[in-house]
Protein backbone atom coordinates (compact mmCIF):
# COMPACT_ATOMS: atom_id res chain seq x y z
CA UNK A 1 0.00 0.00 0.00
CA UNK A 2 3.28 2.31 -0.22
CA UNK A 3 1.39 3.51 -3.38
CA UNK A 4 -2.07 4.91 -1.30
CA UNK A 5 0.17 6.13 1.92
CA UNK A 6 2.80 8.23 -0.48
CA UNK A 7 -0.09 9.70 -2.95
CA UNK A 8 -2.15 10.59 0.12
CA UNK A 9 1.48 12.02 1.64
CA UNK A 10 1.75 14.18 -1.55
CA UNK A 11 -2.06 15.47 -1.36
CA UNK A 12 -1.18 16.82 1.92
CA UNK A 13 2.15 18.44 1.34
CA UNK A 14 0.61 20.29 -1.80
CA UNK A 15 -2.79 21.23 -1.08
CA UNK A 16 -3.41 25.20 -0.86
CA UNK A 17 -6.71 25.43 0.06
CA UNK A 18 -5.76 26.17 3.76
CA UNK A 19 -3.70 25.36 6.17
CA UNK A 20 -1.08 28.55 4.76
CA UNK A 21 0.42 28.28 8.48
CA UNK A 22 1.42 24.79 7.99
CA UNK A 23 2.63 25.48 4.39
CA UNK A 24 5.31 28.33 6.24
CA UNK A 25 6.37 25.46 8.68
CA UNK A 26 7.24 22.48 6.23
CA UNK A 27 9.11 25.19 4.05
CA UNK A 28 11.21 26.45 7.52
CA UNK A 29 11.72 22.78 8.15
CA UNK A 30 13.21 22.54 4.37
CA UNK A 31 15.05 24.86 3.98
CA UNK A 32 16.45 24.64 7.27
CA UNK A 33 17.86 21.23 6.64
CA UNK A 34 18.96 22.74 3.14
CA UNK A 35 20.91 25.35 4.88
CA UNK A 36 22.44 22.44 7.42
CA UNK A 37 23.09 19.81 3.94
CA UNK A 38 25.06 22.96 2.62
CA UNK A 39 26.85 23.90 5.98
CA UNK A 40 27.73 20.08 5.58
CA UNK A 41 29.07 19.39 2.13
CA UNK A 42 31.07 22.39 2.12
CA UNK A 43 32.76 22.15 5.45
CA UNK A 44 33.31 18.20 4.84
CA UNK A 45 35.18 19.63 1.40
CA UNK A 46 37.05 22.52 2.90
CA UNK A 47 38.66 20.27 5.44
CA UNK A 48 39.34 17.09 2.51
CA UNK A 49 40.65 20.16 0.51
CA UNK A 50 43.06 21.71 2.89
CA UNK A 51 44.50 17.91 4.46
CA UNK A 52 44.87 17.00 0.54
CA UNK A 53 46.74 19.98 -0.17
CA UNK A 54 49.28 19.97 3.09
CA UNK A 55 49.52 16.59 2.09
CA UNK A 56 50.19 16.85 -1.69
CA UNK A 57 52.21 20.00 -1.02
CA UNK A 58 54.67 18.36 1.62
CA UNK A 59 55.04 14.93 -0.74
CA UNK A 60 55.89 16.78 -3.69
CA UNK A 61 58.66 18.57 -2.26
CA UNK A 62 60.47 15.46 -0.96
CA UNK A 63 59.68 11.94 -1.40
CA UNK A 64 57.00 9.78 -0.34
CA UNK A 65 59.18 7.89 2.27
CA UNK A 66 62.76 7.78 3.24
CA UNK A 67 65.01 4.47 3.69
CA UNK A 68 67.66 4.64 6.44
CA UNK A 69 69.40 1.77 8.41
CA UNK A 70 70.17 1.00 12.05
CA UNK A 71 74.06 1.46 11.86
CA UNK A 72 73.39 5.62 10.74
CA UNK A 73 74.35 4.82 7.39
CA UNK A 74 72.84 2.73 4.41
CA UNK A 75 75.57 -0.20 3.86
CA UNK A 76 76.83 -0.82 -0.12
CA UNK A 77 74.89 1.93 -0.79
CA UNK A 78 74.56 1.50 -4.79
CA UNK A 79 73.57 -2.15 -4.70
CA UNK A 80 70.63 -1.38 -2.37
CA UNK A 81 69.61 1.50 -4.52
CA UNK A 82 69.65 -1.01 -7.43
CA UNK A 83 67.18 -2.85 -5.47
CA UNK A 84 64.72 -0.75 -4.59
CA UNK A 85 64.31 0.94 -8.23
CA UNK A 86 63.86 -2.88 -9.57
CA UNK A 87 60.64 -3.33 -6.43
CA UNK A 88 57.55 -2.49 -8.85
CA UNK A 89 55.80 0.65 -7.94
CA UNK A 90 58.88 2.59 -7.04
CA UNK A 91 59.34 5.51 -9.32
CA UNK A 92 62.55 6.83 -8.51
CA UNK A 93 64.85 6.92 -5.40
CA UNK A 94 67.63 8.90 -4.87
CA UNK A 95 70.47 8.82 -2.04
CA UNK A 96 70.90 11.81 0.46
CA UNK A 97 73.00 12.92 3.61
CA UNK A 98 71.79 15.29 6.06
CA UNK A 99 73.67 17.77 8.17
CA UNK A 100 73.07 20.81 10.48
CA UNK A 101 74.96 24.04 10.20
CA UNK A 102 75.76 27.54 9.88
CA UNK A 103 75.55 29.37 7.06
CA UNK A 104 77.37 32.75 6.88
CA UNK A 105 78.49 35.20 3.59
CA UNK A 106 81.66 35.67 3.41
CA UNK A 107 81.58 39.17 1.75
CA UNK A 108 78.59 41.14 3.98
CA UNK A 109 78.37 41.35 7.22
CA UNK A 110 75.37 39.47 7.89
CA UNK A 111 75.46 37.34 10.69
CA UNK A 112 75.01 33.56 10.34
CA UNK A 113 72.48 31.60 9.89
CA UNK A 114 71.19 28.09 11.69
CA UNK A 115 70.11 25.66 8.18
CA UNK A 116 69.24 21.91 7.53
CA UNK A 117 71.76 20.81 5.17
CA UNK A 118 70.51 18.05 2.53
CA UNK A 119 73.12 16.52 0.39
CA UNK A 120 71.78 15.09 -2.75
CA UNK A 121 72.83 13.25 -6.13
CA UNK A 122 72.23 16.01 -9.06
CA UNK A 123 71.53 12.99 -11.36
CA UNK A 124 68.24 12.44 -9.42
CA UNK A 125 67.30 14.53 -6.88
CA UNK A 126 64.79 16.10 -9.21
CA UNK A 127 62.83 13.22 -9.74
CA UNK A 128 62.17 12.86 -5.85
CA UNK A 129 61.30 16.74 -5.43
CA UNK A 130 59.79 19.05 -6.36
CA UNK A 131 61.97 21.70 -5.21
CA UNK A 132 64.38 21.50 -7.94
CA UNK A 133 61.92 22.68 -10.58
CA UNK A 134 61.77 25.97 -9.34
CA UNK A 135 65.22 26.45 -9.65
CA UNK A 136 67.56 29.12 -11.63
CA UNK A 137 69.44 29.81 -12.94
CA UNK A 138 70.62 26.16 -13.88
CA UNK A 139 68.89 22.68 -13.51
CA UNK A 140 69.49 20.74 -9.68
CA UNK A 141 71.36 18.24 -12.54
CA UNK A 142 74.14 21.21 -13.07
CA UNK A 143 74.96 21.07 -9.43
CA UNK A 144 79.17 20.70 -9.31
CA UNK A 145 81.47 19.95 -6.05
CA UNK A 146 81.85 23.25 -3.86
CA UNK A 147 78.46 24.71 -4.76
CA UNK A 148 75.05 25.26 -2.73
CA UNK A 149 71.23 25.90 -3.41
CA UNK A 150 69.41 27.64 -1.58
CA UNK A 151 65.81 28.99 -0.91
CA UNK A 152 64.59 32.41 -2.09
CA UNK A 153 63.25 33.82 1.46
CA UNK A 154 67.08 32.64 2.92
CA UNK A 155 68.46 34.65 -0.43
CA UNK A 156 66.90 37.37 0.41
CA UNK A 157 67.32 37.46 4.12
CA UNK A 158 71.07 36.92 3.84
CA UNK A 159 71.43 39.11 1.08
CA UNK A 160 72.99 36.73 -1.37
CA UNK A 161 72.95 36.41 -4.82
CA UNK A 162 74.31 33.44 -7.63
CA UNK A 163 77.98 33.19 -7.67
CA UNK A 164 78.37 34.76 -4.77
CA UNK A 165 80.92 32.77 -2.01
CA UNK A 166 79.67 31.60 1.64
CA UNK A 167 81.07 29.82 4.45
CA UNK A 168 79.37 26.90 5.39
CA UNK A 169 79.72 25.22 9.09
CA UNK A 170 78.72 21.77 10.18
CA UNK A 171 77.89 20.67 13.43
CA UNK A 172 80.76 18.02 12.90
CA UNK A 173 84.16 18.60 14.79
CA UNK A 174 87.29 17.93 13.60
CA UNK A 175 90.81 17.60 15.17
CA UNK A 176 92.85 19.90 14.18
CA UNK A 177 96.12 21.83 16.01
CA UNK A 178 93.88 24.13 18.60
CA UNK A 179 92.25 21.11 19.36
CA UNK A 180 88.03 20.59 18.34
CA UNK A 181 86.37 22.68 16.25
CA UNK A 182 83.64 22.61 13.54
CA UNK A 183 84.31 21.16 10.14
CA UNK A 184 83.97 24.13 7.69
CA UNK A 185 83.39 24.28 4.12
CA UNK A 186 83.69 27.23 1.19
CA UNK A 187 80.72 26.83 -0.91
CA UNK A 188 79.49 29.11 -3.79
CA UNK A 189 76.01 29.80 -4.49
CA UNK A 190 74.72 28.05 -7.62
CA UNK A 191 71.16 28.55 -7.55
CA UNK A 192 68.19 29.93 -5.99
CA UNK A 193 65.12 28.03 -5.67
CA UNK A 194 61.22 29.24 -4.61
CA UNK A 195 59.22 25.97 -3.41
CA UNK A 196 56.30 28.41 -1.72
CA UNK A 197 56.67 26.02 1.26
CA UNK A 198 58.60 28.52 3.96
CA UNK A 199 60.20 25.52 6.23
CA UNK A 200 62.64 24.74 3.19
CA UNK A 201 62.94 28.48 1.54
CA UNK A 202 64.14 30.03 4.57
CA UNK A 203 65.87 27.42 6.27
CA UNK A 204 67.58 24.70 3.92
CA UNK A 205 70.61 24.69 1.70
CA UNK A 206 71.77 21.56 -0.52
CA UNK A 207 75.03 20.80 -1.64
CA UNK A 208 76.64 17.89 -3.27
CA UNK A 209 76.65 14.60 -1.93
CA UNK A 210 80.32 14.10 -2.55
CA UNK A 211 81.22 17.32 -1.18
CA UNK A 212 79.15 15.82 2.09
CA UNK A 213 80.21 12.42 2.05
CA UNK A 214 84.43 13.82 2.15
CA UNK A 215 83.58 15.68 5.03
CA UNK A 216 81.53 12.73 6.86
CA UNK A 217 84.65 10.57 5.24
CA UNK A 218 82.58 8.18 3.86
CA UNK A 219 81.13 6.82 0.11
CA UNK A 220 78.27 5.63 1.62
CA UNK A 221 74.68 7.21 1.88
CA UNK A 222 73.39 8.30 5.17
CA UNK A 223 69.31 7.57 3.56
CA UNK A 224 67.64 6.82 0.55
CA UNK A 225 64.81 9.10 -1.09
CA UNK A 226 61.90 7.04 -2.70
CA UNK A 227 59.07 8.51 -4.47
CA UNK A 228 55.78 6.05 -5.38
CA UNK A 229 53.80 6.16 -8.42
CA UNK A 230 51.03 8.25 -5.54
CA UNK A 231 50.43 8.99 -2.13
CA UNK A 232 47.92 6.56 -1.68
CA UNK A 233 50.89 3.99 -3.19
CA UNK A 234 53.07 4.85 -0.35
CA UNK A 235 51.38 1.64 1.73
CA UNK A 236 51.69 -0.80 -0.68
CA UNK A 237 55.33 0.04 -1.92
CA UNK A 238 56.94 0.76 1.39
CA UNK A 239 56.34 -2.84 2.64
CA UNK A 240 57.66 -4.15 -0.60
CA UNK A 241 60.97 -2.15 -0.61
CA UNK A 242 61.08 -3.14 3.10
CA UNK A 243 60.95 -6.54 2.02
CA UNK A 244 63.34 -6.37 -0.60
CA UNK A 245 66.31 -4.72 1.54
CA UNK A 246 65.91 -6.64 4.78
CA UNK A 247 64.81 -9.96 2.76
CA UNK A 248 68.23 -10.54 1.47
CA UNK A 249 69.81 -11.56 4.79
CA UNK A 250 71.30 -7.66 5.65
CA UNK A 251 68.43 -6.42 7.76
CA UNK A 252 68.04 -3.39 9.81
CA UNK A 253 66.53 -1.54 7.21
CA UNK A 254 63.38 0.93 8.29
CA UNK A 255 61.56 3.60 6.46
CA UNK A 256 59.27 6.44 7.32
CA UNK A 257 57.24 8.97 5.80
CA UNK A 258 55.65 12.18 6.68
CA UNK A 259 52.51 10.53 7.46
CA UNK A 260 54.62 9.25 10.42
CA UNK A 261 56.64 12.18 10.85
CA UNK A 262 53.77 14.40 10.88
CA UNK A 263 50.90 12.40 12.53
CA UNK A 264 50.06 14.69 14.89
CA UNK A 265 49.28 17.24 12.41
CA UNK A 266 46.94 15.03 9.63
CA UNK A 267 44.57 13.51 12.98
CA UNK A 268 44.35 17.22 14.02
CA UNK A 269 42.90 18.12 10.72
CA UNK A 270 40.85 15.11 10.27
CA UNK A 271 39.89 15.37 14.10
CA UNK A 272 38.74 19.30 13.46
CA UNK A 273 36.86 17.60 10.14
CA UNK A 274 34.51 15.79 11.85
CA UNK A 275 34.27 17.67 14.93
CA UNK A 276 33.03 20.71 12.97
CA UNK A 277 30.72 18.51 10.92
CA UNK A 278 29.11 17.32 14.47
CA UNK A 279 28.66 21.19 15.29
CA UNK A 280 26.92 22.21 11.83
CA UNK A 281 25.07 18.88 11.75
CA UNK A 282 22.58 20.52 15.03
CA UNK A 283 21.39 22.87 12.04
CA UNK A 284 19.68 19.66 10.89
CA UNK A 285 18.52 18.56 14.56
CA UNK A 286 17.25 22.23 14.60
CA UNK A 287 15.10 22.01 11.41
CA UNK A 288 13.71 18.34 12.79
CA UNK A 289 11.98 20.92 15.14
CA UNK A 290 10.42 22.25 12.55
CA UNK A 291 9.32 18.97 10.93
CA UNK A 292 7.57 17.90 14.15
CA UNK A 293 5.58 21.07 14.63
CA UNK A 294 4.66 21.20 11.23
CA UNK A 295 3.22 17.20 11.08
CA UNK A 296 1.46 17.54 14.94
CA UNK A 297 -0.97 20.88 13.32
CA UNK A 298 -1.34 18.68 10.29
CA UNK A 299 -2.63 16.24 12.58
CA UNK A 300 -4.39 18.40 14.37
CA UNK A 301 -6.03 20.21 11.01
CA UNK A 302 -6.65 16.77 9.10
CA UNK A 303 -8.40 15.15 12.05
CA UNK A 304 -11.69 14.78 10.32
CA UNK A 305 -9.46 13.47 7.37
CA UNK A 306 -7.67 10.82 9.41
CA UNK A 307 -11.10 9.58 11.02
CA UNK A 308 -12.91 9.48 7.93
CA UNK A 309 -9.56 7.41 6.21
CA UNK A 310 -9.85 4.98 9.44
CA UNK A 311 -13.61 4.58 9.23
CA UNK A 312 -13.13 3.25 5.46
CA UNK A 313 -10.96 0.83 6.12
CA UNK A 314 -7.42 2.14 6.53
CA UNK A 315 -4.91 0.89 9.30
CA UNK A 316 -3.45 2.64 11.68
CA UNK A 317 0.14 1.28 10.64
CA UNK A 318 -0.70 2.82 6.92
CA UNK A 319 -1.87 6.46 8.20
CA UNK A 320 1.35 5.96 10.49
CA UNK A 321 3.52 5.03 7.55
CA UNK A 322 1.35 8.02 5.81
CA UNK A 323 3.27 10.55 8.07
CA UNK A 324 6.57 8.87 7.89
CA UNK A 325 6.55 9.50 4.49
CA UNK A 326 5.42 12.92 4.83
CA UNK A 327 8.43 13.56 7.19
CA UNK A 328 10.96 12.05 4.63
CA UNK A 329 9.59 13.72 1.41
CA UNK A 330 10.33 16.89 3.83
CA UNK A 331 13.75 15.98 4.34
CA UNK A 332 14.60 14.55 0.91
CA UNK A 333 13.48 17.97 -0.62
CA UNK A 334 15.35 19.63 1.63
CA UNK A 335 18.46 17.46 1.48
CA UNK A 336 18.33 17.88 -2.81
CA UNK A 337 18.07 21.21 -2.36
CA UNK A 338 21.11 21.67 0.13
CA UNK A 339 23.01 19.10 -2.17
CA UNK A 340 22.05 21.06 -5.13
CA UNK A 341 23.49 24.44 -4.00
CA UNK A 342 26.48 23.35 -2.27
CA UNK A 343 28.33 20.63 -4.48
CA UNK A 344 28.28 22.75 -7.96
CA UNK A 345 29.58 25.66 -5.45
CA UNK A 346 32.41 23.37 -4.09
CA UNK A 347 33.31 22.50 -7.45
CA UNK A 348 33.81 25.82 -9.33
CA UNK A 349 35.01 27.40 -6.41
CA UNK A 350 38.13 24.16 -6.45
CA UNK A 351 38.48 24.47 -10.23
CA UNK A 352 38.34 28.16 -10.47
CA UNK A 353 40.41 28.77 -7.07
CA UNK A 354 37.43 31.43 -6.49
CA UNK A 355 38.62 32.19 -2.98
CA UNK A 356 42.41 32.98 -2.39
CA UNK A 357 43.97 32.91 0.80
CA UNK A 358 46.33 35.86 1.82
CA UNK A 359 50.24 34.63 1.56
CA UNK A 360 51.81 35.72 4.45
CA UNK A 361 49.27 33.27 6.20
CA UNK A 362 49.28 30.35 4.11
CA UNK A 363 52.15 30.62 1.87
CA UNK A 364 52.01 27.13 0.29
CA UNK A 365 48.46 27.17 -0.33
CA UNK A 366 47.37 29.83 -2.60
CA UNK A 367 43.52 29.07 -2.91
CA UNK A 368 40.70 27.44 -0.21
CA UNK A 369 40.58 23.79 -1.67
CA UNK A 370 36.87 22.22 -1.41
CA UNK A 371 37.50 18.47 -2.24
CA UNK A 372 34.17 16.17 -2.48
CA UNK A 373 34.53 12.76 -1.40
CA UNK A 374 31.48 10.13 -2.17
CA UNK A 375 31.25 8.73 1.53
CA UNK A 376 31.18 11.93 2.83
CA UNK A 377 28.17 13.02 0.36
CA UNK A 378 26.51 8.99 1.23
CA UNK A 379 26.82 10.46 5.16
CA UNK A 380 25.58 14.31 4.93
CA UNK A 381 22.34 12.47 2.16
CA UNK A 382 22.04 10.05 5.17
CA UNK A 383 22.00 12.24 8.41
CA UNK A 384 18.92 14.58 7.27
CA UNK A 385 16.53 11.41 6.30
CA UNK A 386 17.24 9.45 9.31
CA UNK A 387 16.66 12.97 11.30
CA UNK A 388 13.24 13.66 9.24
CA UNK A 389 12.22 9.97 9.65
CA UNK A 390 12.77 10.22 13.38
CA UNK A 391 11.00 13.60 13.78
CA UNK A 392 8.24 12.00 12.02
CA UNK A 393 7.88 9.08 14.54
CA UNK A 394 6.11 11.23 17.23
CA UNK A 395 3.42 13.06 14.77
CA UNK A 396 3.12 9.76 12.93
CA UNK A 397 1.90 7.64 16.22
CA UNK A 398 -0.54 10.51 17.10
CA UNK A 399 -2.09 10.61 14.00
CA UNK A 400 -2.21 6.72 13.91
CA UNK A 401 -3.99 6.68 17.67
CA UNK A 402 -6.75 9.06 16.47
CA UNK A 403 -9.90 7.18 17.55
CA UNK A 404 -12.31 7.85 13.92
CA UNK A 405 -15.43 7.86 16.25
CA UNK A 406 -14.39 10.85 18.22
CA UNK A 407 -13.11 12.47 15.23
CA UNK A 408 -16.10 12.21 12.91
CA UNK A 409 -18.55 13.09 16.47
CA UNK A 410 -16.45 16.26 16.99
CA UNK A 411 -16.60 17.76 13.19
Amino acid sequence: MKGFEGFIARRYLGTRRKGAFVRVMVAFARWGIALGVFALVVTLALMNGFREEIQQNLFSATAHFTIQHLSGEVPRSADRLAAIRAVPGVVAASPIRFEKGLLKPALNGAPPEAVAVKAVDPATAGSTSSIFSTLSPRPVTALGEGELLIGKDLSQRMDLRVGEDVALSLLRVDLGLAGLQPKVVALRVAGIFHSHISEYDRNWVFMHLRDAGRLARSEEAEMIEVRAASVEAIDRVKPAVLEALNGAGGGGFVATDLRDTNRPLFAALKLEKWLFASILGLIVLVAAFNIVASLVLLVTEKRRDLGVLLALGATPAQVQRLFEVQGLRIGAAGTAWGLGLSVPFCLVADHFRLLKLPSAVYDFITYVPFRLHLLDLVLVVAFPLLVAWWASRYPARRAASVDPVDALRAE
